[in-house]
């Protein structure tokens, strides 16, 4: 009789155990199921909201394009009814600069590529023939152009939009262009540098040869981008994606590009900060 009641209690002991297993074991899939669907669900949302974020600032980089564009062709037909009077020139690169900052620098050169005006005058380029890619690429294209980033006679890293001037009877007289400083304060600058995360979030803009053009460490514009980002140049011109940046570390991309240049807009934000509402689950 003894050893059938330690046989009795062993057996409750037993079925305890198992209870208790079953009750931990299913407790513990509870919680690894919530916290891959949380984890799951803030990736997702950051990566949307990324995106979205990239996409806006795209579209607003496009818009200052079209903008900018319009202004140089507005100049262009008020700069062909007196091509010969270098006041006139060099007033109305003036008003261009100073209207509306949206050029770091003007100037207007002829069709064999001198130049006729500038503002300002710092470098005294008055005379000179031009001979930069933004420049050579406007006097052969005779079209409203955005130029690939490139050096300057000034030796500055510059983006150059441009438009042609013609006269009354068609014959082409030169251009009209307007630079944009990249490693300098410029409009481009203001407009992609309003960012306002304090997570570790930041944004970035590369060139269609994924040259950087903006980022918030002054030293990397002007090298080419490393990170294992892949940017589709045919089909969606927005999306999002997990990535490496240059430093090894983890990030959440939503990316966009800009159809006036095909520049990429890139915003990230650190992965382990997405997930450190995770901390207290």
């Amino acid at each position: 009789m003894s050893s059938s009641v330690f046989h009795h209690v062993g057996l409750r002991r037993l079925i305890l155990l198992l209870a208790v297993m079953s009750a931990l074991i299913t407790l513990a899939n509870s919680f690894y199921a919530t916290y891959r669907v949380q984890r799951d669900l803030l990736i997702t949302n950051t990566l949307e909201s990324n995106r979205v974020y990239a996409s806006k600032l795209a579209a607003e980089t496009q818009i200052f394009f079209e903008n900018a564009q319009q202004q140089l062709a507005y100049s262009a037909t008020i700069l062909a009814e007196d091509f010969s009077d270098t006041v006139n020139l060099v007033q109305e690169s003036d008003r261009l600069r100073l209207q509306t900052h949206s050029f770091n620098s003007v100037l207007v050169a002829d069709a064999k590529g001198v130049v006729r005006a500038t503002s300002p005058d710092t470098f005294q380029l008055i005379g000179q023939k031009l001979t930069t890619e933004g420049a050579l690429a406007a006097l052969k294209e005779r079209v409203p152009l955005i130029s690939q980033p490139y050096i300057s006679a000034a030796e500055n890293l510059i983006v150059l939009i441009s438009s042609p001037i013609f006269d009354r009877s068609g014959r082409y007289l030169g251009f009209v262009g307007g630079s944009i400083y990249l490693k300098k304060t410029s409009i481009l600058n203001t407009l992609l540098g309003q960012h306002y995360y304090r997570d570790g979030s930041y944004i970035y803009v590369t060139d269609s040869q994924r040259r950087m053009l903006y980022h918030r460490d002054n030293v990397r514009i002007g090298q080419t981008e490393t990170n294992n980002l892949v940017v589709p140049h045919q089909g969606p011109t927005n999306g999002s994606q997990q990535m490496v940046n240059y430093v090894g570390e983890k990030m959440l991309a939503g990316f966009a590009i800009v159809p006036a240049t095909g520049w990429e807009v890139v915003a990230l934000r650190p992965t382990l900060e997405t997930l450190k509402p995770l901390d207290g689950l």
